[in-house]
């Protein structure tokens, strides 16, 4: 069965790409701009159809939209797009050379050095540095996978290897700098839990750049690197989806249609696999269209053998937590120059190396995946804002795209929430509840979408999913019934979304959710009668909850007292393993991880010199 699935899999992903391409030429997305001409100029050198027209496109590019990309700060989301346009189809490319026309060839050299010319420093590649973030996770991803391109274009190039960046380093040097950063980057990554972002809408600008480190890199160790990566991320991503629609906790995940029907990665991962939105033209899905690199067998059968993945849990360390800065200490920066046109207006978010205080968990099954990134009850400001905006705990059901189960409290009129919960979670049970650290406007909400018939019964409520059922409690306090609203949208456009809120009448209550597979249950009455049956005790801020069909007991201390526990057992955020599941295996820092699916298995050894 693997060897026909990954067969399959290979001879498909070209004939995806094509297909969007195609689309691409006849109707560019979107309608204008950079990513306009970008776009169309990748399809239509790919295609080797309307050549010259590509050459005009990059033209009016550099002429019409590149001064306003470059004056804001934004040109980041374009650069490596176009250095993956050269590196195609340049005239001393290494896989389609010529088809990029000379003044084509010329705007593109063009923007990447008034871009990176002024901007790109040895000051950002040092190893102290490794952990910083500029601007945001994803931001950061493209701006360095960006310099990186330009540097190696401009080494080799007869016209720019002889300039000097603004801060006298030669293409050659930055080249060298930024190719050691990446090595760096990518052990980083896989030793100590990938994303911060993790489960975003936004890893796919986060990823954009890692193909084409994948694809050109000269020196084959760091190509390597990358594939792995990808590699990791990608198993990460195949073990918690179910019909392209990736379970488990996410952080970064807005309110409105991002949290009640939209995924991450389903538009990038219907190239690779074929599941999730088809087709799809969005820039940020160009690079892994048209990446040379394929996933690893063993991660296409992790992403189509759904039943064969079984029921299991799965623990992981993320990173979050901020590296501590003393009081009245200046905010760091990469530049020492207060003028440097890159990095005065973004944040800069150093991340603690060492990580800790968040450990991520989820379970799942053929018919549901439910998941938490439990936390420590902390303050607000001793997290990266990137990893604690907007954290999405909650299940999604097999048999319907939306169908989905969450936490969210009301989102601001302006902002973002932040450290909105912390919860604890066994199997099939979770337990989450505000907290009063939270930066974020009152309430609290559980979302039930209108693909779950709902019964109430005694306090509980209880719904069924096309392949499974579950139960809702909020233990303190009454509830109501919300429609949803433009406000809980945060007023943007696209309407409002098919469910419900159950609000929260005491904010702080802990809420529970149950879920069990419909294979599991005589019937959806008899899920009803055990779960009334379960005990649950709600004294002096402490709550025991004991799921007898998971045969496990949670205790939360909603004064926040204590860390939950787990079986009697407090939650440990520092496990000695950085990815503990059955298809994922490593020692936290190792740089060494295992993947497994059935009687496969693949080390990946980032540990390279």
């Amino acid at each position: 069965m693997a060897t026909m699935i990954v067969e399959a899999a290979e001879d498909a992903q070209a004939g995806r790409r094509d297909a969007m391409l195609r689309a691409q030429l006849a109707r560019p997305y979107p309608a204008d701009g950079c990513w306009h001409h970008e776009d169309f100029a990748l399809a239509a050198y790919w295609l080797n159809e309307r050549t010259a027209e590509a050459d005009k496109a990059l033209l009016a590019e550099r002429e019409k939209d590149f001064p306003a990309a470059l004056n804001d700060g934004g040109f980041h989301w374009h650069a490596y797009i176009l250095e993956r346009i050269y590196f195609l189809f340049a005239k001393d490319s290494r896989h389609f050379p010529g088809r990029m026309g000379a003044a084509a060839e010329g705007a593109v050299l063009d923007m990447l050095w008034q871009w990176a010319g002024p901007r790109c420093r040895l000051e950002m590649t040092p190893p102290a540095r490794d952990f910083w973030k500029w601007g945001s996770e994803n931001h950061h991803a493209q701006a360095w996978a960006s310099f990186w391109g330009a540097a190696q274009i401009f080494a080799r190039h007869p016209a720019y290897k002889d300039r000097k960046y603004a801060d006298g380093t030669t293409p050659a040097q930055m080249a060298a700098a930024f190719n050691a950063y990446f090595m760096r980057y990518a052990r980083h990554r896989a030793a100590t839990g990938l994303l911060v972002e993790c489960n975003s809408g936004y890893n796919k600008y986060t990823v954009g750049g890692w193909y084409n480190l994948a694809d050109f890199a000269d020196e084959p160790a760091l190509r390597r690197q990358f594939a792995m990566l990808l590699d990791l991320f990608w198993a990460d991503w195949a073990s918690e989806q179910l019909g392209g629609v990736r379970g488990g906790s996410r952080h970064r995940c807005y309110p409105g249609t991002d949290s009640t029907a939209g995924t991450s990665m389903d538009g990038l991962a219907w190239f690779h696999f074929g599941l999730g939105r088809e087709k799809s033209q969005h820039p940020s899905h160009m690079c892994g269209a048209t990446t040379f690199w394929r996933p690893s067998p063993i991660v296409v059968e992790l992403a189509l053998d759904v039943a064969g993945r079984g029921v299991y849990e799965s623990y992981s360390r993320r990173p979050g937590l901020a590296e501590p800065r003393k009081e009245g200490a200046a905010l760091p920066n990469y530049a020492n120059d207060p003028q440097h046109p890159f990095f005065v207006a973004q944040g800069l978010y150093p991340l603690r190396a060492e990580g800790g205080g968040l450990l991520r968990y989820t379970f799942g099954t053929p018919d549901f995946v439910i998941g938490t990134s439990m936390v420590e009850a902390r303050k607000c400001e001793e997290w990266c804002a990137i990893s604690s905006q907007n954290r999405w705990d909650g299940v999604i059901f097999a048999g319907h795209p939306t169908a989905r189960i969450f936490t969210q409290p009301l989102t601001p009129q302006k902002g973002s929430v932040y450290n909105a919960e912390w919860s604890v979670q066994k199997r099939g049970v979770l337990i989450a509840q505000r907290l009063k650290t939270a930066k974020a406007a009152r309430g609290q909400r559980v979302w039930f979408d209108a693909a779950l018939k709902r019964v109430e019964t005694n306090g509980w409520i209880f719904a069924e999913a096309p392949q499974a059922y579950s139960a809702v409690r909020v233990v303190s306090g009454g509830t109501a019934w919300e429609t949803d609203s433009l406000d809980q949208h945060r007023k943007k456009k696209g309407g409002t979304d098919k469910g419900e809120w159950l609000k929260c009448e005491n904010e702080f209550s802990p809420v529970i959710i149950e879920v069990a597979r419909k294979g599991d249950c005589a019937s959806f009455a008899e899920f009803q009668r055990t779960t009334l049956a379960n005990p649950l005790r709600w004294e002096k801020n402490r709550l025991d909850y004991t799921s007898t069909r998971d045969k496990t007991t949670l205790t939360l201390f909603a004064d926040y007292a204590r860390p939950p526990l787990v079986d009697g057992e407090p939650v440990n955020y520092t496990p000695e393993k950085v990815f503990d599941s059955p298809f994922i295996q490593s020692d936290f820092g190792s740089g060494v991880v295992t993947l497994k699916k059935g009687s496969q298995q693949v080390r990946l050894d980032f540990n390279h010199e």
